[in-house]
């Protein structure tokens, strides 16, 4: 087990790490949260990341267009801390992207994520935000 930095919560989490060889995966046992790692405290310290987003309250509000695309090109996102969200690609090459969490990404961003994924900015502005898309999804 392990203790949570008091950010995420005061509270003792049950973790199981196993491993197939080339990495390790821990999994929060109580909130089904998993992550993996090279090393045990990589592992660690990855899912320590994935439980701080599962239980992060805020809502995100990046552009759908944004993440359909990052996701089709194999990114997750993996940490959203405050006002920006950490994207990965495993594999090789690894990546990581940070972006703010915007209703609308500025210039930059777009043309960032567009040289990343080789989508064209039309797929990615005029979307709705993720919360907008999320909230007219259930009605």
């Amino acid at each position: 087990m392990f203790d949570e930095p008091p950010e995420v919560g005061e509270g003792r989490y049950t973790v199981v790490v196993s491993g197939d060889g080339e990495f390790l995966v821990g999994t929060c046992v109580e909130l089904g949260v998993s992550a993996q790692g090279g090393t045990r405290e990589g592992c660690l310290e990855n899912l320590r990341e994935a439980v701080a987003l599962f239980l992060d309250e805020e809502p995100i509000v990046l552009p759908a267009g944004v993440i359909k695309v990052l996701k089709a090109a194999g990114y997750h996102g993996v940490n959203k801390r405050g006002r920006h969200i950490k994207f990965r690609k495993y594999g090789s090459p690894p990546d990581t992207l940070v972006l703010p969490n915007e209703s609308r990404l500025a210039r930059h961003f777009v043309g960032l994520v567009c040289d990343r994924t080789g989508c064209s900015p039309d797929q990615i502005q005029g979307s709705e935000s993720g919360a907008e898309h999320e909230s007219r999804a259930e009605s």
